[in-house]
């Protein structure tokens, strides 16, 4: 399970750098989260496919290890966090550092 959710970081880092824009992907990423509604059509072994996890439920309630170890995919606030990070570092890049003196 760990390495699907390497996988989704990796594809959300991909993703990133792939549109140049981090920030799109975090918003878009907040708006599937505040939609998303809890489903059982979708089975836990399919849940790698999804782009959030299907089921937030199952394991929001737990805290800690077993609940990351188990989990399908990292939490969604996570992602968001490394997304804005990058976005917070691709516009440090791109402003010209204030001149001193």
């Amino acid at each position: 399970v760990s390495v699907s959710r390497k996988r989704e970081f990796l594809a959300d880092a991909t993703g990133a750098q792939f549109t140049r824009n981090p920030l799109a992907l975090a918003s878009a990423l907040e708006k599937l989260d505040a939609a998303r509604t809890p489903t059982r059509t979708i089975t836990r072994g399919a849940a790698h496919l999804c782009i959030v996890d299907p089921d937030p439920g199952l394991l929001s309630a737990r805290q800690g290890f077993l609940a990351d170890v188990l989990a399908s995919h990292p939490p969604i606030a996570q992602r968001i966090i490394r997304l804005r990070g990058m976005g917070y570092q691709q516009a440090k890049r791109q402003t010209p550092a204030a001149a001193t003196g």
